[in-house]
């Protein structure tokens, strides 16, 4: 059975218009590329909201140090009291990200000619374990304290915890331990004393 030249003619113009027809590209271009913008959206928004809870888990960290280092030791021991307003005032400076689970440590260490560490007191809140009297407080090799422990003196080293749980737990689908050390000499260059520690000699 033969065709007409007529139909032959029609079923090639439908064939080369099909091949020329642009009118659904764009929708199947933005399928292929809507999952990777999403990614990197969404990505963007928890790289962004994890360096920021980062940072303030340094600035907490920094702030009950740098409390702790001014205290006056001529005014007495430092009351728990006033321990636990530096850390609440620690813990604020989450807000307003969620601090559910925060823990806060604060060390006050001593280190002897040799450069021999031990801890005078310590004390800890949010679930945090204090550092026991008596102990060595290890130093990182790369730490600025280490020139202290070559003369010999005290420092403060408050310590901060934070299970961060992401924002969407699509980019980082676990909660993720941030953690930071920072370190203070006391501001009048004496031993500090903490509530019922009488370490001070």
């Amino acid at each position: 059975m033969s065709r007409s030249p007529g139909c032959l003619g029609r079923a090639g113009a439908r064939i080369a218009s099909f091949a020329n027809a642009k009118s659904g590209a764009a929708v199947v271009e933005f399928a292929l590329i809507m999952p990777v913008l999403l990614m990197l959206y969404f990505g963007s928004i928890e790289a962004s909201a994890l360096f920021t809870v980062d940072r303030r888990v340094t600035i907490a960290a920094s702030t009950v140090g740098d409390l702790v280092a001014q205290w006056n030791p001529d005014a007495g021991e430092i009351p728990q009291a006033t321990l636990d307003d530096y850390f609440d005032a620690a813990e604020t400076i989450m807000v307003p990200y969620d601090a559910t689970g925060i823990e806060q440590v604060v060390s006050f260490v001593a280190v002897d000619g040799s450069g021999t560490t031990a801890v005078l007191w310590s004390k800890a809140i949010g679930g945090a374990v204090a550092r026991a009297a008596g102990d060595a407080y290890p130093l990182d090799a790369a730490t600025q304290m280490n020139q202290l422990a070559r003369t010999g003196g005290y420092f403060i080293a408050a310590e901060t915890t934070l299970a961060y749980k992401p924002v969407l737990g699509l980019a980082f689908p676990d909660p993720l331990a941030l953690t930071h050390i920072s370190y203070f000499l006391p501001r009048f260059g004496k031993c500090i004393d903490a509530a019922g520690s009488n370490a001070c000699p």
